[in-house]
């Protein structure tokens, strides 16, 4: 998109992908635009394989939505200001929380694996609520008979 469009159509006056990581670090991501960015990119790292000078863009774009998500200290117009974390954000926040704890936990991720494979029938074809626009146009994804966990158990036991 960024090469056919340019920086313009995302508010930028840098055209690429590096527009997405200048401009929020130069103006700041005070304003909705700046804000939204780091989302324009879907992470597939081609734009680091053809940067000449080799600068990590997605990683850099990971970075900033950190910053859009959680807030925190950041140089806006050559000064050092706080920002508060995105409102529109409370959900994302809430689910990486929650997957935190999910991983940080191996028997309460394994327990929930386990539960969402016995109840995969009763799971529903369509997202309710917000998520509903997204599955409108998506199929969910199948829910597996078993969970990776249990099948390479299953197909390598205790070999290594």
């Amino acid at each position: 998109m960024y090469e056919r469009a340019g920086g313009h159509a995302y508010g930028s006056v840098y055209p690429g992908p590096i527009g997405a990581i200048l401009s929020p670090q130069l103006r700041g991501m005070g304003s909705e635009v700046d804000a939204s960015l780091p989302y324009a990119s879907s992470l597939c790292g081609a734009c680091y394989d053809v940067c000449p000078v080799a600068i990590d863009i997605p990683e850099v774009l990971v970075h900033l939505r950190e910053r859009v998500v959680e807030g925190g200290e950041v140089t806006r117009n050559g000064e050092r200001v706080t920002i508060k974390p995105a409102k529109g954000h409370a959900g994302e926040r809430a689910a990486m929380r929650a997957a935190r704890w999910a991983l940080d936990h191996p028997g309460a991720l394994r327990a929930g694996q386990r539960l969402a494979s016995r109840t995969r029938r009763l799971h529903p074809k369509r997202l309710p609520g917000p998520g509903r626009a997204w599955s409108d146009t998506r199929a969910l994804p199948e829910m597996p008979a078993e969970s990776f966990r249990d099948w390479w158990q299953r197909t390598r036991g205790g070999a290594r």
